[in-house]
């Protein structure tokens, strides 16, 4: 589930903060709802990647890390996530996969950059459906469409 520091959290303090919030004030943040809709995801057993494009720390060893990577072939603007749904023949197998990519933000706010438009551009042309998600319920339901109702479980 969710590793370091937050592992110490005590689960029915943060559902009981969640809980006390109106629904209007309820914002989390991406990175809240990546773990949500990785979970999902895990639990589905949908094999997906996070694509760890962020680049949110000015630190001298965030910025060579960056700078590596860029030499690397990171590319700013790479969706956050690839997602590969299972299709299943008539024998109930998996014959082949659905390739999907979603990028996330948060459910108010967030906007998409113009490189993320570009990336959103070279998926059209490539036939992979892609979709901007504010939140992890938009992305689940996004999967879901490409799912059978007995793949998955809400």
């Amino acid at each position: 589930m969710v590793q370091g520091s937050y592992s110490n959290i005590d689960k029915s303090q943060v559902i009981g903060y969640f809980l006390s919030m109106k629904a209007s004030d309820f914002n989390p943040l991406e990175d809240d709802e990546c773990i949500v809709f990785s979970d999902w995801l895990k639990a589905n057993n949908i094999p997906a990647a996070h694509i760890a494009n962020e680049s949110r720390s000015s630190s001298k060893n965030a910025m060579i890390r960056g700078a590596k990577l860029k030499r690397m072939g990171q590319s700013k603007g790479v969706w956050d996530y690839e997602v590969y749904v299972p299709i299943r023949g008539i024998t109930g197998h998996v014959d082949c996969y659905q390739q999907l990519k979603i990028e996330m933000k948060r459910r108010k706010g967030g906007t998409v950059s113009v490189e993320q438009k570009q990336w959103k551009t070279i998926y059209e042309l490539a036939g992979i459906p892609c979709k901007v998600c504010k939140g992890a319920d938009e992305a689940i339901a996004f999967v879901s469409k490409y799912l059978k109702q007995e793949d998955f479980v809400i």
